[in-house]
C-alpha cells in the first residue's frame, strides 16, 4: 500500500531511486545504503558475481541526492567483496570488504586514503555503524561479534559469541545505534534481531518463532531505528521490511511500493518504444513495486526509511508522517 496506517504511524511511499546498471546512475545488486551529515546518500554496489575474489569496476559506491540527483561514484577496482558503509561526521565513507578482511576508508572525494584490519582482528567484516563517540562498531559475521575500534583501527572492546542463546549470535550482518547509545544486530542466523547496552550486556531478542507469524524473522540482514524508537529490520528471507516498537513488539510490515519507475530508470525505458509497450501491456502491477531481496536499510535525519531492493538494483523510500490524519469526505 502507498500508504501504511498502524498504531497511530504512518508511513507513505515517496519514491524509487535507481535502476539495474553496471556505471553511471544505477545500482548492481545494492547492497547497503548510509546517510552523510548533509543528507546525501552513499549507495553500496557489490556486484552480482558473488564472493570469489574478484575486483571489478561496478563494485562501487555510488552518491546521490534524495531527489534523485547521481553525484558520481568511487571506489571501483578497489573492492572485492565489499559489505557494509558508515559514514563519520566529516563526511568520509568507511566500508568493509569481507574478502579482504578490513575495513577501507575513502575520504569526502571518493580517494581511498588508508585500509586497516583491526590489528589482525577481523574475519569477516559486515555490519558498521557509528557511536556517539565515532568510535565504529563491526560486526564480526565468522566469530560472531561485535567489535569497537576507533577511526584508525584500534581495538577498544568486544561482545558476543557463536550460539543461540541470549546474546550469542550466528553469522551476524547488520548493526545499528540508537539515540541511547544501545546497539541492535541483525542476527542473520539466528532468524531474530538483538538489543545490547552500550557496554555489551544484552537486553532484549524479538524476531524469534515465538514472537508469531506476523513478527517473526527469516535471516534478517539489516536493522536501523528512527528518532522516536520506532525499530526497521529487512527481512531479506521473506522480502519484507518489519517495523517493531521499542520493546520488540510488531507494528506492521512494508512490502515494497515502487510499480513506477525512478527518473532513472524512466530515461531508459521511453528510450526504447518496444519496452514502454510491454510495460503498458501489464495491468497488475503490484508485483513490479515488490521488494525482492531487501538487504540494507538506513534512517535519515528526517525520519525517511530508505531500502536497498537489492535484486532490482534500486532504493525504496518511505517517509514517516508523524500528525497523519485520515481525509474526510463529504458524498
Amino acid at each position: 500500500m502507498l500508504t501504511t496506517t498502524v498504531a497511530g504511524r504512518t508511513w507513505n511511499f515517496s519514491h524509487s531511486i535507481g535502476r539495474n546498471a553496471a556505471a553511471g546512475n544505477g545500482f548492481t545488486q545494492p547492497t547497503d545504503v548510509a546517510v552523510g551529515p548533509d543528507g546525501t546518500l552513499y549507495v553500496l554496489s557489490r556486484g552480482n558475481d558473488g564472493a570469489g575474489g574478484v575486483v571489478a569496476p561496478n563494485k562501487r559506491i555510488g552518491k546521490v541526492t534524495m531527489d534523485e540527483q547521481f553525484l558520481g561514484d568511487f571506489g571501483r577496482e578497489q573492492l572485492t567483496f565489499p559489505s557494509s558503509l558508515a559514514v563519520d561526521s566529516e563526511s568520509n565513507v568507511y566500508c568493509s570488504d569481507e574478502y579482504e578482511k578490513v575495513v577501507k576508508i575513502f575520504d569526502v572525494d571518493g580517494q581511498l586514503t588508508t585500509e586497516w584490519d583491526g590489528e589482525g582482528g577481523l574475519q569477516s567484516p559486515s555490519g558498521l555503524a557509528f557511536d556517539a563517540d565515532e568510535n565504529l562498531l563491526v560486526v564480526d559475521a565468522a566469530t560472531s561479534q561485535v567489535k569497537k575500534f576507533t577511526k584508525s583501527g584500534n581495538f577498544i572492546s568486544a561482545f558476543g559469541s557463536e550460539g543461540s542463546g541470549a546474546g550469542q549470535m550466528n553469522r551476524p550482518w547488520g548493526v545499528c545505534v540508537d539515540s541511547k547509545g544501545d546497539v541492535y544486530v541483525a542476527d542473520w542466523g539466528n532468524d531474530r534481531v538483538q538489543k545490547f547496552s552500550p557496554d555489551g550486556t544484552h537486553l532484549l531478542t524479538f524476531g524469534e518463532e515465538t514472537s508469531g507469524p506476523a513478527g517473526s524473522l527469516d535471516h534478517p540482514s539489516d536493522v536501523a531505528v528512527d528518532s522516536e524508537g520506532d525499530v526497521y529490520v529487512a527481512d531479506w528471507g521473506r522480502k519484507l521490511v518489519k517495523i517493531y516498537d521499542a520493546e520488540g513488539s510488531i507494528i506492521t510490515q512494508l512490502e515494497g511500493d515502487a510499480v513506477e519507475f525512478s527518473k532513472w530508470a524512466k530515461e531508459v525505458v521511453e528510450s526504447n518504444p518496444d519496452v514502454v509497450k510491454a510495460y503498458r501491456r501489464v495491468k497488475d502491477k503490484t508485483a513490479i513495486g515488490l521488494f525482492n531481496r531487501p538487504v540494507g536499510i538506513a534512517i535519515d535525519q528526517n525520519d525517511n526509511l530508505i531500502v536497498t531492493d537489492s535484486t532490482r538494483g534500486r532504493l525504496q523510500i518511505y517517509a514517516k508522517e508523524k500528525n497523519y490524519m485520515d481525509p474526510q469526505f463529504n458524498l
